[in-house]
């Protein structure tokens, strides 16, 4: 937490509109075979990766990935790989101007708001006279302070570079399978499944610091500012007018915290030749493809050395994480046309306020499914046309609790059914 705040005071003095990055790498790369063709070792290898870069702005950072690859008998493959990545800080997070944004905390008491209204529960809590002066000390006058009120739900914030930032590491693993038997059955000839579990963990993470973290942090909400001191970093990102109303938080980009998260991703592909069956020619066929993801964990840590808080199958505006999704295509195709339905599939959330508030959580957002149809029909070799109908059952918008627009067009579909159609030439 000390170095956060230590940034947000040089940040002040760091940050430019312009500014250029130029960097020098060396690559290196190998796969070596171990062995093949032999009972329980159809072929294995390993193999190795390694880039040293030399940023101007950061200095010199090293990558490095280790995978393994067995395949004990043939339509069976093990794989693992293992990976130290870096990214450094792009131009935009370390020349960027201020830039506008919201800072969305609610009406008081049910939600955070102005930690100096007299209804939030800084005002109201066992510190509310240690909050009350330093509210004072940052230009709430004297006679309004024991009735100001914060009008509205947000209030303004900006976000600026940082020549501060260093670069980001992460440390990812996974580990699975894919499997393609080429069973004899015609229903099952062309069948292939892969499992796959990630785990990724990253540190340093670069990021513009919450305007809520900024809030709680100043009037001491988790233990930040046990001073009540206006001085305090945090408290001097905080602007506010003549009638003490909050104008802006800043939030430049800093490294914060963490992020850690793990999973499995499947992939499953299934398909026939109708000619296998008796129907049809033999370029035509039926297929169905399916990818799903589950999400374990995703845990955040907003500050060094603060608790991570996992928000896995929770949904906050523009960051839909559910533990489970889905997108599926069942179709037909052939040489000169083809058909199919896309399924796609998103789970049921918490709002984010489950971990963020828990003793005063949000209403969550339900199941999400969306269909789109699709066709494309081959005229000749040099013209082919092609339609369909998005969000076919005209699936409405969901309600977003933490949105002040009460929902989230970055994530669900605005727009509604949608129709479109398209020729491609070849000349």
């Amino acid at each position: 937490s000390d170095n956060a705040a230590n940034n947000i005071e040089a940040v002040a003095v760091s940050a430019n509109a312009h500014g250029a990055i130029s960097v020098r790498e060396l690559a290196a790369q190998n796969h070596i075979p171990i062995l093949s063709d032999q009972p329980f070792f159809k072929e294995l290898a390993i193999g190795g990766a390694a880039r040293v870069s030399d940023y101007s702005t950061t200095g010199s950072v090293t990558s490095y990935e280790g995978d393994l690859r067995w395949r004990p008998v043939e339509g069976l493959l093990f794989r693992g790989s293992y990976q130290r990545a870096v990214r450094a800080p792009n131009i935009g997070e370390l020349f960027s101007p201020p830039s506008g944004t919201q800072v969305a905390f609610g009406t008081p008491p049910a939600s955070l708001g102005d930690p100096c209204d007299v209804r939030s529960s800084a005002r109201t809590g066992a510190n509310g006279a240690s909050v009350r002066a330093l509210c004072l000390a940052q230009g709430v006058p004297n006679a309004v302070i024991d009735t100001y009120t914060f009008p509205t739900t947000a209030t303004g914030g900006t976000i600026r570079g940082n020549l501060g930032l260093t670069p980001e590491t992460a440390n990812t693993y996974n580990v699975g399978f894919i499997l393609n038997p080429h069973l004899g059955s015609a229903l099952l000839r062309d069948i292939s499944l892969s499992v796959d579990y990630y785990n990724i963990k990253i540190s340093n993470v670069i990021s513009a610091v919450p305007g809520l973290t900024v809030l709680s942090k100043c009037y001491n909400l988790d233990g930040s500012n046990p001073t009540y001191s206006v001085a305090n970093s945090f408290c001097q990102a905080l602007t506010r007018d003549a009638q003490g109303q909050l104008t802006d938080v800043a939030q430049p980009f800093l490294n914060l915290g963490g992020l850690r998260t793990d999973g499995i991703e499947i992939q499953f592909n299934w398909a026939v030749h109708l000619s296998d069956i008796g129907v049809g020619d033999g370029n035509s066929q039926v297929y169905l493809n399916s990818a799903v993801g589950w999400t374990n964990h995703y845990e955040i840590q907003t500050l060094p050395g603060s608790a991570f808080q996992d928000f896995a199958g929770t949904s906050t505006i523009g960051r839909a994480l559910p533990t489970w999704k889905a997108l599926t295509t069942f179709g037909y195709r052939s040489d000169t046309w083809g058909m199919g339905l896309r399924w796609r599939y998103q789970g049921g959330m918490k709002d984010v306020s489950s971990v963020t508030t828990p003793l005063n959580p949000a209403v969550g957002v339900s199941a999400y499914n969306l269909f789109d149809l699709f066709a494309n029909m081959r005229i000749n070799d040099g013209f082919e046309l092609r339609a369909g109908v998005t969000n076919l059952f005209d699936k409405g918008l969901q309600f977003v609790a933490s949105s002040q627009t009460n929902t989230d067009v970055a994530v669900y579909d605005a727009v509604g059914r949608s129709y479109y159609i398209g020729v491609k030439f070849a000349f």
